[in-house]
């Protein structure tokens, strides 16, 4: 488990998301609790308020794997997440025997 922000910056239509201050982008601030598996919904359970977000099965990811920034791309969105510090928990790997975060 890694503390995590993820920004949504495409949404399921193809639209790029503007990144000034007022775009409406949605950022989720939380913990996820496994490397992003393609097949799999993403989990984050957001912080402070308890919630879950699982987001559709995905499709990709790319980024380095040591790296502090990852894109993954689900069903209907893709999204930018920022790692923040050492993973809590260590988190499985990806199929590809990379680790990550």
């Amino acid at each position: 488990m890694v503390s995590v922000t993820a920004r949504k910056i495409r949404d399921h239509q193809g639209r790029e998301r503007a990144s000034g201050a007022n775009s409406g982008s949605k950022v989720y601030t939380g913990y996820l609790i496994s490397y992003p598996v393609v097949g799999r919904g993403m989990v984050i359970f957001r912080d402070p308020h308890g919630h879950r977000m699982i987001t559709t099965p995905v499709k990709r990811v790319l980024g380095e794997p040591d790296g502090d920034t990852l894109y993954v791309e689900t069903e209907n969105s893709v999204y930018h997440l920022t790692f923040h510090g050492a993973p809590l928990v260590p988190m499985a790997e990806p199929a590809t025997g990379a680790s990550r975060p």
